[in-house]
């Protein structure tokens, strides 16, 4: 079996001679070494498939897959080095080229956006809840809207991470069921009533500040606009997304982030796959 690189070692310029015709050449990015070390050694198990290298942050990832030039990068959405951009935009944006599958750091049932632990305390509120799960956007619908190439939920059966592993490495996507039908759910929705394609250029940063938890007087310094005009603009988020407050309002934007995409100059919504 070939010799895995890590990040502390430079790369054989001959291993790839070394290495069986139609391997896929994967490396994995985990933060956290247990579970990068389990994921490994499931990869390693199938046939096919080569782990040429590891990486515990977005940096890292970039550096191994510059240096070893993987078919598929495994990445966890949680890696550290995320102060500028989400993992896979900034991977993305470095290798253009590159396959990536988006693993999710907990498994669907576990999503603290999709069911957050105030829905499991409080079974009849006083005012209609914020809408969630299949409506909102959660990691992996967000990750193939950024591009990777493939999804799979933290509590999927390994055939289907070895099923989105080699469809990544032909250049075709693949998404677990529950990202599919998000994904579905959004374009129902979008042909509908879409708030995304409601909101202004000025709404959308506004709601961007709502979901940080920023204040009127803060929005207003953010954006360097009055403090009136900030309220002005609150309200009529709350009007176009059928909100009743402000909190809603965050809550919805955290849950529902691909609102936030920026609109081409021609005004047609972005595409969610890579070709």
């Amino acid at each position: 079996m070939p010799k895995r690189q890590t990040i502390e070692r430079a790369p054989r310029a001959a291993e790839p001679a070394r290495k069986p015709t139609g391997d896929i050449r994967i490396v994995v990015a985990d933060h956290h070494a247990i579970d990068r070390g389990g994921l490994v050694g499931l990869i390693e198990r199938e046939r096919g498939f080569s782990v040429v290298g590891e990486a515990a942050s977005v940096d890292e990832a970039i550096l191994q897959c510059r240096a070893l030039a993987p078919d598929v990068l495994i990445v966890t959405l949680t890696l550290p080095d995320q102060t500028k951009a989400p993992a896979i935009p900034m991977l993305l944006e470095k290798l253009p080229q590159l396959r990536i599958l988006a693993l999710s750091d907990r498994g669907a049932a576990e999503c603290v956006v999709l069911n957050p632990p105030s829905r499991r305390r409080v079974t009849t509120p006083p005012v209609p809840q914020v809408p969630h799960c299949p409506i909102g956007t959660d990691c992996l619908a967000l990750a193939a809207a950024q591009g990777a190439r493939a999804t799979v939920r933290r509590d999927a059966d390994p055939e289907e991470l070895y099923r989105g592993l080699r469809a990544a490495a032909a250049g075709q996507t693949w998404f677990d069921s529950r990202t599919t039908e998000n994904r579905a759910a959004a374009v129902t929705g979008a042909n509908a009533h879409d708030p995304r394609l409601e909101l202004s250029e000025r709404e959308l940063d506004v709601a961007a500040l709502l979901a940080e938890g920023l204040s009127n007087k803060e929005i207003s310094s953010a954006l360097k606009i009055s403090e009136p005009t900030a309220k002005k603009h609150i309200g009529h988020i709350l009007e176009k997304l059928g909100l009743q407050d402000r909190l809603q309002a965050g809550l919805y934007v955290a849950r529902h982030p691909l609102i936030l995409e920026r609109r081409p100059a021609n005004g047609a919504r972005p595409r969610a796959d890579r070709p």
